[in-house]
């Protein structure tokens, strides 16, 4: 699954969560030694691969333990440079259609 702004906010937890399970396995660790090793409880390493809501405070010591803290750095870049920029809106040119336009000659009531 692809995170993106519009996901919902339980859908993405649960994508962290999965996909964190997924590192943890890949480093054959279990729920107990990711606990021991970010230094936190078994209970909260179920709850975030539950896809449970957590502190962030939690996610930063989880992270370290993979090396991804970095990455997440990144992606919060403060650089304007690296920054997503917003297009700006082309100008649109409107033609003016004559018969619309107010004409510059005096009026005649019919006299």
């Amino acid at each position: 699954m692809n995170i993106k702004n519009s996901t919902k906010t339980d859908a993405v937890l649960k994508e962290i969560g999965a996909r964190l399970t997924q590192q943890r396995v890949l480093a054959k660790l279990t729920q107990a030694g990711l606990a021991e090793k970010a230094g936190v409880s078994k209970r909260t390493v179920e709850r975030i691969e539950a896809g449970s809501s957590i502190q962030v405070s939690t996610m930063i010591q989880v992270l370290r333990v993979f090396k991804l803290l970095e990455p997440f750095g990144l992606a919060l870049t403060t650089d304007k440079a690296e920054a997503p920029v917003k297009k700006k809106a082309k100008a649109v040119r409107v033609e003016k259609n004559p018969s619309l336009e107010p004409s510059n000659k005096s009026h005649s009531w019919g006299y």
